[in-house]
């Protein structure tokens, strides 16, 4: 009888064990690491770092080695939904990270990284499109907002690190530009200015690669002059205006006609293979004397960065992940969120939103009421940067 009673405490105690498993799923995330370059050295013993975020913050790193063919794998993940991942290795110096991993719906994920040798030959380096979007006024400001996006493409099969000075890219920023805030998505690395020159030290690996600044140009009356200079080989270089709002003109870049992006018609002002060292003029006119402080409001140049783009949510945490990481060793106490930080999460609120909106998932008044509510915090967020209370 106490071996029967022993017995069934056991098949209990197992079945117990089996459902408790079964509710605390587990995920893994196994993957490839290989070398991009031709004859590249091997990758076999290389570490890779797993950080694992919950909500915002990161909850643990785990590592791994390399395999003898490239292959690496974390099992006993968390799959919830507010649980994160990012794959990171370290080749020749330069770290590849990995886009962000969720497991909640899909607890068995395959991610592969390529690295890399470096190189500092310039060559194939160059400026696909560089399009200088002007997203508002503010008139009591006496300021022009731009958004400037630059499609960066690295055509070779190295990893650029810069020159002998360790500058990546050029930028020069038209005359006067303030408040210049470079945008998550891209490694700039330890950015500066020089002379008007937005100076970048952040690697290149092979690819297409996007550059979003944020800036603003200062005018008086009701005109602002941009000059915009090119410091490397530049595909096309673009200025845009919402239809009806600001006149362009300019003597070097011709009027191609307009574009729609997310919805709004922008005027485009524009020259293939401008010259390097050459500056090319344009005038924005039409701009507000007196008025409200956001003559256009937040959406168009959000639409643009996030539309014409596709910065998405996952992006943008991956690079806060990263200098969470690289902020690590100077902290002392928990992370405050930044401003940038809460922008950037306005931003990635705003493009799953759209997203909703155009699955057909979100009706339309709730959509036009969540979409106005972010756009006003977004806007009151970039009025206390610029010590604005409540827009008076």
């Amino acid at each position: 009888m106490h071996r029967l009673r022993a017995l069934l405490l056991v098949v209990v105690s197992l079945l117990l064990g089996v459902s408790l498993v079964s509710a605390q799923e587990t995920g893994t995330i196994t993957g490839r690491v290989q070398n991009g370059t031709a004859g590249g050295g091997s990758v076999a013993g290389l570490t890779v770092t797993l950080r694992h975020f919950s909500g915002m913050q990161l909850a643990e790193e785990r590592q791994a080695q390399v395999g003898p063919d490239g292959a690496f794998s974390f099992q006993g993940l968390s799959t919830g939904d507010q649980d994160a991942y990012i794959v990171v290795v370290r080749y020749a110096g330069v770290e590849y990270t990995s886009s962000m991993v969720q497991l909640n719906e899909q607890s068995q994920q395959t991610v592969d990284l390529t690295v890399y040798e470096t190189t500092a030959d310039p060559s194939g380096v160059r400026v696909a499109s560089r399009s200088i979007v002007i997203a508002g006024a503010s008139p009591e400001l006496r300021a022009v907002d731009v958004m400037d996006i630059v499609i960066v493409e690295n055509t070779s099969d190295r990893t650029y690190v810069g020159d002998a000075n360790g500058v990546v890219l050029r930028i020069p920023l038209p005359a006067g530009a303030q408040e210049i805030s470079p945008q998550p998505g891209f490694d700039y690395g330890q950015p500066r200015l020089e002379g008007g020159v937005l100076v970048t030290t952040g690697p290149l690996p092979p690819g297409s690669h996007t550059v979003v600044l944020g800036y603003t140009v200062p005018y008086s009356g009701s005109r602002a002059t941009l000059s915009i200079g090119t410091a490397m080989p530049t595909g096309t270089l673009r200025v845009l205006v919402r239809e009806g709002t600001y006149r362009l003109d300019s003597r070097s870049l011709i009027d191609t006609g307009t574009v729609e992006v997310s919805g709004v018609t922008y005027r485009v002002l524009a020259v293939d293979a401008p010259v390097v060292g050459d500056t090319h003029v344009v005038q924005v006119s039409g701009l507000p004397r007196t008025g409200l402080l956001f003559d256009l409001p937040l959406g168009p140049s959000i639409a643009v960065v996030v539309g014409v783009l596709g910065l998405l949510a996952a992006a943008v945490l991956s690079v806060l992940a990263m200098r969470r990481r690289r902020g690590a060793s100077v902290a002392t106490g928990p992370a405050t969120p930044t401003a940038e930080d809460r922008r950037m999460q306005l931003a990635a609120e705003l493009n799953r939103l759209d997203e909703a909106h155009a699955a057909g998932t979100l009706e339309e008044a709730e959509y036009n009421e969540r979409r106005a509510a972010i756009l006003a915090q977004l806007r009151e967020l970039v009025l206390r940067e610029r010590g604005v209370e409540g827009g008076h």
